[in-house]
């Protein structure tokens, strides 16, 4: 399977996309958010697939990855064997909300969970943090709704 690091080096052989490929580079192998530049061995045709993060430390780090791992979930696990039931667990979830971004990835997961049958779980010491940002409000109200009723 190719790596970020491929894939990096192919855009720097384009004349247009070296630009991208420069940004690449904190994402790279020895690089500081290298830490998925690698091939993988997962089976998603596992029945539990769990992704253990105890090791990371650094809390932006640990939002980097939860996204790419709920990402990859998504495109790996959810769209493949759709008749399948399965259910999303997302612990820390209090991460997402530092970012308004990261926040809108979290209840789109929960949105686009309910169209595949798929309910998105999440788990936080910080619950108040979900429900008293008022500038997101709806869009927590909406989540919690879907996923403690």
């Amino acid at each position: 399977m190719p790596t970020l690091s491929d894939f990096q080096k192919k855009l720097r052989e384009r004349n247009k996309c070296k630009d991208l490929a420069e940004l690449l580079v904190p994402f790279l192998r020895g690089n500081s958010l290298g830490i998925f530049d690698c091939e993988s061995k997962i089976n998603s045709d596992s029945e539990i697939v769990c992704f253990d993060m105890s090791e990371i430390k650094d809390e932006f780090t640990k939002l980097y990855s939860s996204f790419v791992i709920l990402t990859w979930i998504w495109q790996k696990f959810v769209l493949k064997n759709k008749e399948k039931r399965k259910i999303i667990v997302c612990d820390e979830a209090w991460l997402f909300l530092k970012y308004q971004e990261s926040a809108e990835f979290l209840v789109n997961v929960a949105r686009r969970g309910r169209k595949y049958n798929v309910p998105l779980f999440i788990g936080s010491q910080f619950i108040d943090e979900f429900l008293s940002s008022e500038e997101r409000k709806d869009n927590y109200k909406y989540m919690l709704n879907k996923i403690f009723i």
